[in-house]
C-alpha cells in the first residue's frame, strides 16, 4: 500500500519590492510551521496503512488454513474408504462413510422386470398429440395392482393425459407417447410402465366403461442371494447390502457365482489433505516470521503475532491431552524452523496399523479430536464478528477513516492560513514598493535642485 503524501505546497506571490524574497521566506516558514501537525498526522496514517496491509496478509494466510481444515474434514467424511468389485457387469456400488470394511458377496438371480401396457388404437390414428386423444370421455381410471386412481386431464388430448398421469402418479407409473406407425403416417399410443419392479397389472378404462389398454404385460421382482441359499426379492434394482453400502443390479450372475464388493480403509486421501494443510500452515508461519527480526514488518512487537503463533503451536503439536492421540504418532510433526512436516509414508503405515485410532485422533469439526480443536482455534482467528484478525482489521479501518478526516481538516486549515498570509504579505509588499517608489521620486527631486545624485553629498 503506497504511503499518503502531504499535498500542501507554499504558494508564491508576485512581489515587486526589494523585500519580496524575504517576505516569501516569511510566508514559507509560517506555512511550514503550520504543516508540522499535518506531517505527524500523515505519518500516523501511513503507519496504520502498513499495519492494515500486514493484517490483511495474515488474514489471507489463516483463511487458507481454515479452508485446508475444511478439506481435511471432507476427506475424513467421504474419502477414507476404497472399494473394488469383482464383476462390474453384475453390480455397481455406492459406498458411504458409514460403511464398514469387509467383503460383501451377492449373487443376482434375476434383474426382474417392470409391468407395462400400451393403449388400443382408436377409430382413427392419433397423429397430433396436442389435439387428439384415445378417448372422448372426460376422465379415466388407472389401476396398478390394488391402487386405483381416477384422473381428469385438462383436455381430451393424448398429451394432457400423459401429463395428468405423470403428475398424479409419478411414484407408481411413468407415461410416455410411442409412435407405432411410420414417420409419414404416425399412430401415437399411450405407453405405461410401472416405476417399481413387480407383477402388478396395469389397466386403464374411461368413464364410459371402455377398456383403453391393447396389451398389458406383468413384470416381476428382482431376486438375489447373499448366503447362496436364501432368495431375497426386491421391487428395485438398487438394494442395501449393509449400512452405508448399496448396490445396483446390472446383470444376472452365473449360477452359483457371486460378485464381491471389497471395502477397505484408504489413508491416501487423508495424507493428501494433510499435505495441503501443512502447506497452508507453513505459509501462515512464514507470514508471522516476516513481521519479526531485522527486517521486521509493521506488526513487530504486536500482541497479535504472539496470539497467532500460539494457535499454530497448538495445531502443530496437537496431542489431545494424551500421547496416544498425538499427530506425531502418524508422521505429522513440527520442525525446528516452525514448519509442519508430513511424512506420508509414516502416516500411511501408522494409519494402516491403527486406522480406528487415527480416526479417533482426527475426530470431527463439530465433535472432538484434532479437527474440533483446529476448527475452534481458527474460528477464534477468522470469525467475521469475533475473530482476532477481522476485529483488529475493523478497528484499524475505523482509525484510518478518522485519521484521514483529521488530515483533510488540517489541510483545509493550512490552505486557509496560506491564503490569508499570502494576501497579507502581498499587501505588505505593495506598501513597501509604494514607499520605495516615493523614495526614488524624492531622491530624483533632490538631485534636480542640488545637482547631486546622492543625498549623502
Amino acid at each position: 500500500m503506497a504511503d499518503l503524501v502531504s499535498t500542501i505546497a507554499p504558494l508564491g506571490f508576485a512581489g515587486t519590492s526589494t523585500y519580496a524574497a524575504g517576505l516569501q521566506q516569511v510566508l514559507n516558514r509560517s506555512v511550514g510551521i503550520a504543516s508540522l501537525p499535518l506531517t505527524s498526522l500523515t505519518n500516523g496514517y501511513n503507519a496504520l496503512s502498513r499495519t492494515s496491509a500486514a493484517l490483511q496478509g495474515l488474514d489471507t494466510n489463516f483463511s487458507a488454513l481454515q479452508i485446508a481444515v475444511s478439506s481435511l474434514q471432507d476427506a475424513v467424511s467421504t474419502k477414507i474408504l476404497s472399494s473394488s468389485i469383482s464383476d462390474g457387469s453384475v453390480i455397481s456400488a455406492n459406498i458411504q462413510s458409514t460403511a464398514a470394511p469387509g467383503v460383501y458377496p451377492i449373487e443376482v438371480t434375476s434383474l426382474g422386470s417392470f409391468s407395462a401396457a400400451l393403449s388400443k388404437p382408436g377409430s382413427s390414428a392419433v397423429t397430433d398429440v396436442t389435439t387428439q386423444g384415445i378417448t372422448s370421455a372426460p376422465s379415466v381410471t388407472l389401476t396398478i395392482g390394488s391402487s386405483v386412481t381416477t384422473l381428469t386431464p385438462a383436455s381430451g388430448s393424448l398429451q394432457d393425459l400423459v401429463s395428468a398421469i405423470n403428475t398424479q402418479l409419478s411414484g407408481q407409473t411413468q407415461a410416455t407417447v410411442l409412435n407405432v406407425g411410420s414417420t409419414a403416417a404416425p399412430d401415437y399410443r399411450l405407453s405405461l410402465r410401472a416405476v417399481k419392479l413387480g407383477s402388478d397389472a396395469i389397466t386403464l378404462t374411461d368413464s364410459l366403461g371402455a377398456d383403453l389398454i391393447y396389451n398389458s404385460t406383468a413384470g416381476s421382482l428382482a431376486t438375489y442371494k447373499i448366503d447362496r441359499t436364501n432368495v431375497i426379492s426386491s421391487d428395485s434394482r438398487t438394494v442395501t447390502l449393509s449400512p452405508g453400502l448399496t448396490v445396483t443390479l446390472l446383470g444376472q450372475s452365473v449360477s452359483g457365482s457371486t460378485a464381491n464388493v471389497t471395502i477397505s480403509h484408504d489413508s491416501s486421501s487423508l495424507a493428501s489433505a494433510f499435505s495441503g494443510f501443512a502447506q497452508a500452515f507453513n505459509s501462515a508461519s512464514d507470514a508471522i516470521v516476516a513481521q519479526r527480526g531485522k527486517n521486521a514488518g509493521a506488526l513487530q512487537g504486536d500482541s497479535v503475532l504472539q496470539a497467532l503463533s500460539g494457535v499454530l503451536g497448538q495445531l502443530g503439536n496437537y496431542s489431545g491431552g494424551s500421547a496416544a492421540n498425538a499427530l506425531a504418532n502418524f508422521g505429522i510433526t513440527v520442525e525446528r524452523n516452525g514448519h509442519l512436516s508430513v511424512d506420508t509414508t509414516a502416516l500411511s503405515t501408522a494409519a494402516a496399523a491403527d486406522f480406528a485410532g487415527f480416526l479417533t485422533t482426527l475426530g470431527g469439526s463439530s465433535t472432538s479430536g484434532f479437527l474440533k480443536t483446529a476448527t475452534d482455534l481458527i474460528a477464534g482467528v477468522e470469525n467475521s464478528v469475533t475473530g482476532l484478525l477481522p476485529t483488529r482489521e475493523s478497528s484499524i479501518a475505523t482509525q484510518l477513516t478518522s485519521q484521514k478526516a483529521k488530515i483533510a481538516n488540517q489541510q483545509e486549515t493550512i490552505t486557509q492560513l496560506q491564503t490569508n498570509l499570502t494576501a497579507q504579505v502581498a499587501k505588505a509588499d505593495a506598501a513597501i514598493a509604494l514607499l520605495e517608489s516615493q523614495v526614488t521620486y524624492v531622491k530624483g527631486l533632490f538631485a534636480s535642485f542640488t545637482g547631486y545624485s546622492s543625498t549623502s553629498k
